[in-house]
């Protein structure tokens, strides 16, 4: 069985496109970034911890978090039944059709932080919740119901009002908003993604993009929040984490093949994130289907 999220794009008839998690496993999603925007949304259950940008947020029942546009973040989820959450994400160039000025904007909605929000934007907040919730309620009858699609667009135009008209910031005066560095942070990470499982020394990883080893390691971690090696390690420990749950591979072979040094080294990053050793994590997952 694969934890992995389950991305379900529709055609183009709809603006969105919609993931839904129901897994019980612990899940991690390392810190990533895409134009679309995309919005969170808890129906059941908990998202310990959404990341964007240097903020942490833990998400429950009936909270939702909006990310911007390019907005690093990443998702930890811990075990726990009856989970239900969704996902929704607005390509960027969608918005700006409806709204030309969007890029002088960006969309401030986290809902568990009630006090920075007016009492209007309270009540749109449980508007949100409605539309979302019918939305999830459209996506699960999608097989069945031939006219889910237009429904399905019909609210995403209804969501996006609401987000554009009460939830707007306007972005600092002054501020030129430019990707030059996302670009750069994406051929570095493209790059550590294609050669995770081999040795990474932060002076050869630096040479590949002409740059010092103190200016990376600076670099990377304003962007993306973490060390070179944190991040290295995430990709590593999910490539690991597949093999772990879908095959009978031993967790030594696991731990080289996905480069880590040694057993122990990939115990350590699991227990960090899962908070148990591999082998007992396999064990109790898969019962006696272990090594």
């Amino acid at each position: 069985m694969n934890y992995k999220y389950e991305l379900i794009k529709h055609d183009d008839i709809v603006p969105v496109k919609i993931i839904l998690h129901t897994s019980g496993a612990e899940q991690y999603v390392p810190r990533h970034w895409h134009e679309s925007v995309e919005i969170s949304y808890v129906i059941r259950g908990r998202i310990d911890e959404i990341y964007v940008e240097g903020a942490s947020y833990t998400s429950e029942q009936g909270d939702i978090v909006v990310i911007n546009s390019n907005a690093v973040h990443s998702f930890s989820v811990s075990a726990g039944s009856d989970r239900l959450a969704l996902t929704l994400q607005i390509p960027y160039e969608f918005i700006k059709e409806s709204f030309s000025e969007m890029d002088r904007y960006s969309i401030h909605c986290v809902s568990r932080h009630m006090q920075e929000h007016s009492h209007k934007q309270r009540m749109k907040l449980s508007k949100l919740r409605d539309i979302l919730g019918r939305i999830t309620d459209a996506y699960l009858c999608y097989g069945s119901d031939p006219l889910a699609d237009i429904e399905i667009k019909g609210l995403s135009y209804q969501l996006m009002y609401i987000l554009l008209s009460h939830f707007l910031i306007e972005k600092p005066a002054g501020v030129i908003q430019t990707y030059k560095h996302l670009e750069r942070l994406t051929s570095i990470t493209n790059y550590i993604k294609q050669h995770y499982n081999q040795e990474l020394p932060i002076e050869v990883l630096a040479a590949r993009f002409s740059l010092t080893g103190e200016y990376l390691s600076r670099f990377f971690r304003k962007h993306i929040g973490m060390t070179i090696l944190q991040y290295l390690n995430t990709i590593r420990l999910e490539h690991a984490y597949r093999d772990l749950m879908n095959t009978d591979i031993s967790i030594t072979r696991i731990a080289f093949e996905h480069g880590f040094p040694n057993e122990k080294s990939f115990s350590r990053v699991f227990k960090a994130v899962y908070r148990t050793t591999p082998h007992e994590y396999r064990k109790h997952r898969l019962g006696g289907r272990v090594q």
